[in-house]
């Protein structure tokens, strides 16, 4: 496989540098937003009280500048490249830029917040007679619908190759790089590396796809002496007919999560894996109005089986951070400046096979969705919105769970059911408002296993500005 890829990288740099160049263009494009948001109860706690230990309401401000440029060097090549600048919270001291550099850093020695400016993609973007390359640091995990989408980062190289309505793609995704000596005398490979070979078919109202993506996994052998061997089938299809739109994904995978390479290492238990996951979402507009509504089901992984993982890998995937379906529950803004929705109880724990937190993260794990939403645009600057949206998860968890078993499985499987309304406004064609409220009747899966845990409803504000370039 590393051969195969050497050979076509050598062969897309031989047709890229056969090209004449000439002096560059320059496109910018990108994006600019502040935001403003007041949380009540992120503990979900009705008893929180920060002079207790316990983490109060948050009222706070942050925002992000990304800026992407395109140096278009000849016809059919270009150089992109990406910047994130000044993301942060309002009044963070820990960013070395405002002088206070000793609490930058928290009390390991790690950095807390982003510096000034951090370069996160730069790639090479050509077509040749053979196909086009995309080859550097780019956007990886970015497949068929809104559900599976992510602001992944990684270096690779993608190729793809049209064949009339068909799009056949393969490519290299390199997570982590590194050889190591497990104390067997010779040298480990201790790479994390994902291949993929999918294609898309476009017709007259849409288009469908398929893609299969095969992650090792190796940069445990260095302390544990074993890798994880997953593959992943992930079909697609999107389809509009008149004022509706229709778009569905699933996802199936399986394999290896933890392989031992030597059977006398100790715990050395083979643990197999499995994921399913299906996304349904359809839209209709009446006029000025539209109506539309989203399923989500992934699968979670059964604490009583030590042996295998059935569910609960989209988070050690990074799969799917881009998908917010909500303005609390598994919304990646709601997680990066505030935290995860989970509460103070001390019962939640994490799956100890897949890391998966007992509360929420960015990505949805564990889960059925139900939602429905409906808006109305009185104007074409003014959309006014509102979803209800319920949720349970597919395995009640254990508190106390290690990968021997044991631990006290969670009261309940309710998440629980959040209600959004929003209203956005375009002050210019690229500058909106947006103002949201919502409200989140936390379920008893909150409370872990812990019977006494006194849980609350939480209620978030926020108003969002939105420049796009």
């Amino acid at each position: 496989m590393k051969k195969f890829w050497i050979v076509l990288l050598a062969l897309g740099l031989v047709a890229g540098f056969a090209m004449s160049a000439s002096a560059a263009d320059v496109k910018f494009s990108g994006s600019y937003y502040v935001a403003g948001i007041y949380v009540d109860k992120p503990s979900l706690d009705k008893d929180q009280n920060i002079t207790t230990g316990t983490a109060g309401p948050q009222a706070l401000y942050f925002q992000r500048l990304r800026v992407q440029t395109e140096f278009r060097v000849a016809e059919g090549l270009n150089l992109v490249t990406r910047f994130d600048a000044l993301e942060r919270r309002w009044g963070d001291s820990r960013w070395a830029g405002t002088g206070d550099t000793y609490n930058r850093t928290n009390a390991a020695g790690t950095v807390q917040i982003q510096e000034n400016i951090e370069f996160e993609r730069a790639y090479l973007d050509f077509t040749t007679k053979i196909g086009r390359f995309n080859i550097g640091y780019m956007n990886f995990v970015s497949w068929g619908t809104e559900f599976h989408e992510t602001n992944l980062t990684r270096a690779g190289i993608k190729y793809f190759v049209p064949i009339g309505p068909l799009t056949v793609i393969a490519a290299i995704e390199k997570g982590q790089s590194g050889d190591s000596n497990v104390g067997t005398g010779t040298a480990s490979d201790a790479d994390n590396n994902v291949y993929d070979l999918g294609a898309i078919y476009k017709f007259g109202n849409g288009d469908a796809g398929l893609i299969y993506q095969k992650g090792i996994n190796k940069t445990a052998r260095p302390t544990a002496n074993r890798y994880s061997d997953l593959n992943i089938f992930i079909p697609y299809a999107k389809m509009k007919f008149g004022p509706v739109y229709i778009e569905g994904e699933a996802i199936a995978g399986f394999g290896d999560l933890r392989k031992w390479d030597s059977a006398a290492a100790a715990g050395s238990k083979d643990v197999t894996a499995a994921q399913y996951a299906l996304y349904l979402h359809a839209k209709a507009d009446i006029g000025p109005a539209y109506v539309g509504g989203r399923f989500v089901y992934l699968s979670g992984d059964d604490p009583a089986t030590t042996d295998k993982v059935e569910g609960s890998l989209m988070t050690p995937l990074l799969s799917g951070d881009a998908f917010n379906p909500c303005l609390i529950m598994w919304n990646t803004q709601y997680t990066k400046w505030v935290g995860n929705v989970a509460s103070a109880s001390s019962a939640l724990g994490a799956n100890p096979f897949t890391g998966t937190a007992g509360g929420q993260d960015t990505y949805i794990d564990n889960a059925w969705i139900y939602q429905i939403y409906a808006g109305f645009k009185p104007t074409p600057k003014l959309d006014i919105g509102a979803s209800v949206t319920y949720a349970y998860a597919d395995k009640k968890p254990y508190s106390g769970w290690t990968t021997g078993g044991g631990g006290t499985e969670f009261l309940s499987d309710v998440y629980g059911t959040e209600v959004d309304l929003t209203a956005k406004f375009k002050i210019f064609d690229n500058l909106e408002y947006m103002a949201g409220f919502a409200y989140m009747f936390t379920g008893d899966y909150f409370k872990g296993s812990n019977a006494n845990f006194n849980k609350s409803d939480n209620y978030l504000l926020m108003h969002q500005l939105t420049l796009t370039f």
